[in-house]
């Protein structure tokens, strides 16, 4: 089939399905400028007829519908007050200090842990020998203040989390 029969044929699809004349002439054009630069290759012409057939205030219509629902558009749409970024600012500002006051009470675990430890230590160690009871006593009340301060200060920390 030769170019030209195919330029014909691509341009009676076109004119049948209803398309402006002036795309059939720029095709034709075209088509004839390509004819003379490869003649001795054959030329295949599909006609795409849905693209032919639509109006370009359709494809601009449907373009703007699609950009319209796209999720990247959302947030064009979705306008928030200055009160609301505020009050959802302060929420998660207030969720904040909870998790992190809530980290910091872990240590009291420590504290609890390492009492209970001592005071066991002290009990098998003046049953194991009574005569040195009242030094462990004195030991025991040390490590005891010791590690009760490691408690007052975590607690500190939660305060200066939560209310500083």
């Amino acid at each position: 089939m030769s170019s030209q029969k195919a330029v014909q044929l691509s341009i009676g699809a076109a004119r049948g399905l209803g398309a402006v004349r002036s795309l059939a002439a720029s095709s034709q054009g075209w088509l004839a400028a390509s004819a003379t630069a490869s003649a001795e290759k054959p030329v295949m012409v599909a006609a795409q007829a849905p693209i032919l057939a639509t109006s370009a205030s359709a494809i601009a219509s449907g373009i703007r519908a699609q950009a319209a629902a796209s999720p990247m558009s959302l947030h064009k749409q979705a306008v928030l007050s200055n009160s609301v970024v505020q009050e959802r600012a302060m929420s998660v500002l207030a969720a904040s200090k909870m998790v992190g006051a809530g980290c910091a009470t872990i240590a009291l675990a420590g504290v609890g842990a390492g009492l209970g430890v001592m005071f066991g230590s002290l009990i098998n160690g003046a049953a194991r020998n009574p005569n040195i009871a009242k030094q462990l006593v004195g030991y025991a009340l040390l490590g005891f203040a010791l590690t009760e301060s490691i408690a007052l200060f975590s607690l500190l920390v939660v305060f200066l989390i939560l209310f500083a």
